[in-house]
């Protein structure tokens, strides 16, 4: 019994408390200001959405302290059988009976997303197979086969669709191709398809919807890009924000007003002007536009401090605990799980300020979604288990 605890103990010791702090510092805002962007709903249901998103992170947490301190190197070992679990389980939402349709689209199993663990369940089977040795990034049967184990997943999430879930896949593969030390030609390869790929995209999306562009020729282009048309009208409202400002991008446009008029310090919690008249629709304020919410009512001062919170308490320590780390898996897994987090947060707050098109993706902690909820927990719950195991091999206490 002393010895279990002794070995629980020194688990403890070795956790990374700025990333710990700064999680669950980041998960009670964001049920604040849950609380705040539903306050104005019309029926209590919807003004308790907060009470849901607080249970969500309670089982987060859960899920949190048992990543953390289970050895990632055993539960890596079934990176393969949870990887195929993602696959069947987007293979099911596509299916009418199984999958729900809502707002458009057939995202939802079960009350779950399928599409979010598939981001950890792609994290972890390449961690896997990277980490397997030089072979896999040496060799052109490797890097095939990593386009696969994003490929296939991304192919099943279009088809929901999702396009947002698809464009950060991309990014976290290449971080972890960076750390698995893939030689700079292919990663350099690699980083040039995907940047003709966008180019690809805008070009197209530009010349069709050009004032003098002629309607059949602009069909044609339209039916190249291989988009969905709402997806279509979200880059044509980025390459043109004034066209339609009571439409479509009524949303960002409101957004912008909602984070200018911030000011430096800010309106108050729960004194924002723009959700609770509903210029910011709420049904975008709670999940997808919350940034603009704490922008409004707390401001410069207030934004930048919760910038600060997940550059110095998420992104830096994932760095460094990989940077630490004794082997490839755990370096990859780091890799992975924080550029998920980087990636989301930089297309969540660009896109309400107009750096990015509105792509629909949840700002990590802050905005309102179980399922997202659960994974942000548990990606935290990954870097955790590799600070506390990722250098056994320096550290006697771990020994046996």
């Amino acid at each position: 019994m002393e010895n279990a605890f002794t070995l629980f103990w020194s688990k403890c010791k070795r956790l990374n408390w700025a990333l710990l702090a700064s999680t669950f510092l980041l998960a009670t805002l964001g049920i604040l200001f849950v609380r705040s962007a539903c306050s104005a709903r019309e029926t209590a249901e919807l003004r308790n959405l907060w009470v849901g998103q607080l249970q969500f992170a309670l089982y987060g947490a859960a899920i949190m302290a048992v990543l953390a301190f289970w050895d990632y190197r055993h539960w890596l070992r079934w990176a393969p059988w949870i990887y195929f679990g993602v696959l069947v389980s987007l293979v099911l939402v596509l299916i009418p009976g199984f999958g729900v349709a809502r707002m458009g689209a057939r995202r939802w199993l079960y009350g779950l997303q399928p599409s979010e663990p598939a981001k950890l369940g792609v994290i972890f089977l390449l961690a896997w197979l990277l980490g397997a040795g030089e072979a896999w990034t040496k060799r052109f049967r490797g890097l095939a086969a990593c386009v696969a184990i994003v490929g296939v997943p991304a192919a099943l999430i279009l088809c929901e669709p999702d396009l947002g879930t698809v464009l950060v896949l991309g990014p976290t593969a290449l971080a972890m191709l960076f750390a698995a030390r893939v030689t700079p030609k292919t990663l350099g390869a690699a980083v040039l398809a995907a940047a003709l790929a966008v180019a690809y995209e805008v070009t197209l999306i530009h010349a069709a919807t050009a004032p003098e562009t002629d309607p059949a020729r602009a069909e044609r282009l339209m039916k190249l890009t291989l988009l969905k048309p709402y997806q279509v009208k979200r880059v044509e409202t980025f390459l043109y924000p004034q066209r339609d400002l009571t439409g479509k991008g009524w949303n960002a446009y409101q957004s912008e007003i909602a984070v200018g008029s911030g000011g430096a310090w800010g309106k108050g919690y729960g004194k924002g002007v723009q959700h609770r008249l509903g210029f910011l629709p709420a049904k975008v304020s709670v999940n997808d536009f919350i940034f603009p919410v704490v922008a409004e009512e707390t401001g410069f001062a207030g934004s930048a401090a919760l910038l600060g919170l997940f550059f110095f308490g998420c992104l830096v320590p994932g760095v460094i605990i990989g940077s630490r780390c004794d082997d490839d898996e755990g370096r990859l897994l780091c890799a992975g799980t924080t550029a998920l987090l980087f990636c989301h947060v930089f297309i969540n707050i660009g896109m309400t300020v107009r750096i990015v098109p509105i792509t629909g993706l949840p700002l990590p902690f802050i905005s309102q979604g179980g399922t997202f909820m659960l994974v942000a927990m548990s990606a935290a719950g990954v870097l955790q288990s590799v600070a506390i195991h990722g250098r056994m091999r320096r550290d006697s206490t771990f020994r046996r």
